[in-house]
């Protein structure tokens, strides 16, 4: 696979904002500081993650967002987090190299474990504002929509957190699919 998907640079991500284009059912979702790989397996007997892929990017890519532009090295890792055979979710982390020293070496071998099972277990894990976006009706995400036999003719939305272990970072970006049943009034 290896292109990336462009979460990043295909939208306006914006923090401290409430969309006023929500309804109230998605909004409790896009700014829930709680784990979603939690709330999923609440909602569903069979919950799993598929990863899509795993590549080390330069920072010249210019499909990633800026805030790893010092870096030379940065690990994409996507996913699906998958419902009942359903994938509802699709998920992008950016984490740095520099991150991926002594204990946090790990996150580049997770697997199809869940990284926020890994997250809200550490200790010293901290969350920064969650900044969302919505995705128009032309973007990547659609297209990735429509490859998922999920075809949508609205926008989608998405949130994205830095998140820090032992003081590193990594941005961990979010995208409710229409599986989710989210977007249904």
């Amino acid at each position: 696979m290896d292109t990336i998907t462009p979460l990043a640079s295909s939208t306006l991500w914006l923090a401290d904002v409430t969309p006023a284009t929500c309804s109230k059912k998605l909004l409790d979702w896009l700014l829930d500081q709680n784990s979603l790989t939690i709330k999923l397996q609440a909602l569903s007997g069979n919950f799993q993650v598929k990863v899509r892929q795993q590549v080390t990017v330069s920072r010249s890519k210019d499909l990633l967002s800026s805030y790893f532009s010092d870096e030379n090295k940065v690990l994409v890792r996507e996913v699906l987090l998958i419902c009942n055979n359903k994938p509802v979710v699709f998920a992008q982390t950016e984490i740095p190299f520099t991150t991926l020293t002594d204990q946090q070496a790990k996150l580049a071998e997770i697997g199809s474990d869940s990284l926020g099972t890994f997250l809200f277990q550490d200790p010293s894990m901290k969350r920064d504002k969650i900044e969302v976006a919505q995705f128009p009706v032309s973007s990547a995400v659609h297209q990735l929509c429509i490859d998922l036999n999920q075809e949508v003719d609205f926008p989608l939305w998405g949130r994205r957190s830095l998140f820090y272990v032992n003081n590193k970072p990594l941005l961990v970006s979010e995208v409710f699919l229409p599986a989710l049943g989210l977007y249904l009034t």
